[in-house]
């Protein structure tokens, strides 16, 4: 990763259940609860972040990624965005799937070009 490259969890809470586009994988219902989603930045860490937070709470920008469809959702709140520099989105992901309470809500959702097997990058989550 680059000097200002890492990874980031976002944290989302959806207040009732919501269609969400997924690119190629298809239309998925997700039930309200909290998610967390998993990514990461080669350079602009903080930069990225925000924007997700700009889609999440204004509602409003382009689509590029899986995630953008969830954070454009009216029924989708921004909780947080954490930022973790130098950190690995696979190894995060993997640590969240093995949490328990954690299920993945969409398989593959935000981890289509994942190289290392992750079974997603967004996961419900109970409390943790």
């Amino acid at each position: 990763m680059a000097e200002n490259g890492g990874a980031y969890r976002l944290h989302l809470r959806l207040s009732r259940a919501a269609w969400i586009q997924a690119g190629a994988l298809g239309r998925f219902r997700l039930d309200p609860g909290e998610y967390i989603y998993v990514g990461s930045a080669k350079k602009a860490l903080a930069q990225r972040v925000a924007r997700h937070r700009r889609l999440g709470v204004e509602k409003r920008g382009p689509r590029r990624w899986h995630i953008d469809n969830l954070l454009l959702h009216r029924y989708c709140r921004w909780q947080e965005g954490e930022l973790i520099p130098g950190g690995d989105e696979c190894a995060i992901s993997a640590a969240l799937a093995a949490t328990p309470g954690v299920g993945v809500p969409i398989p593959g959702f935000g981890a289509t070009d994942c190289r290392r097997g992750c079974p997603a990058h967004l996961y419900r989550v109970k409390a943790l």
